[in-house]
């Protein structure tokens, strides 16, 4: 179960995700003023890392005078493992760049499945932090061509212990800005988990303006197995208790298995 929540609760992590894991500040990078971003924006991206192609989509569903609604859907990647598709909601603080702990509220949906409400307070669960890119680390302005078209962009760069970060961004790009992003790392640089971080392109595939929310039903208390498609967590109704080690629990005076009790 821990091997395939893992990469879970890495890609709920930003749209830059690798990136994030890896930059100075562990924060992703917004360009544009969120609270000007018109709802219904998105923007749709292609990922390549670790022989893996994954394609995302973030999008400003929903707001109000206290907070903004985002949903990402992702598929291909980790999700190959998870269900095929991925869709998370993320309720922000009206300004995300201003404040410690911009999320209110996720809640994620694998496939078809009930949605769940993830708890924010999960040890493993990635901090997620938003700011706006350091003006001391850009490069310059640049036309950038990707598959959504050419764009022109303001180019930044962080590099730091782990890898090298290149940022293209526009504030014609909404709902965040991000164009493309190339992560090159150090050799022998480790992400959190402890696996080798490798080389990450993603690139701006397509944006609109027509986005609706694609989590509509009403959310569930977090439980990992329903949400990777097992069984409910505990003992079945009526069943009996499972001790950690997988021996079923005996009544107070049972004889052990395999024992025929005394006549």
């Amino acid at each position: 179960m821990r091997r395939l929540l893992v990469p879970l609760l890495v890609t709920l992590a930003a749209p830059a995700a690798f990136a994030q894991v890896m930059s100075g500040t562990g924060a992703t990078p917004i360009l544009v003023d969120l609270r000007k971003v018109p709802v219904g924006a998105w923007a749709s991206y292609d990922t390549k890392a670790a022989g893996m192609e994954m394609k995302t989509r973030w999008a400003l569903v929903a707001r109000d005078a206290k907070a903004n609604t985002m949903e990402m859907a992702m598929e291909g990647g980790p999700m190959a493992m998870m269900g095929g598709k991925m869709a998370v909601r993320m309720v922000l603080a009206p300004d995300p760049t201003a404040v410690e702990k911009p999320v209110k509220q996720v809640v994620v949906q694998m496939g078809d499945r009930d949605p769940m409400e993830m708890p924010l307070d999960m040890p493993s669960m990635p901090a997620q932090k938003f700011a706006k890119p350091d003006p001391k680390k850009l490069v310059g302005k640049e036309q950038v061509k990707v598959p959504a078209g050419t764009f022109a962009t303001k180019h930044y760069r962080e590099d730091n212990d782990k890898a090298t970060i290149d940022a293209w961004m526009s504030e014609d790009v909404p709902p965040f800005g991000i164009v493309k992003i190339n992560v090159v790392p150090k050799a022998g640089a480790t992400a959190p988990n402890g696996q080798q971080i490798p080389p990450v392109t993603m690139e701006l595939a397509a944006r609109g303006a027509d986005a609706k929310p694609a989590i509509t039903r009403p959310s569930k208390p977090f439980n990992p197995q329903m949400l990777m498609g097992g069984p409910p967590a505990g003992p079945p109704p009526g069943g009996p208790e499972v001790r950690v080690d997988g021996a079923p629990e005996r009544p107070p005076g049972a004889p052990p298995p395999g024992k025929r009790p005394a006549k």
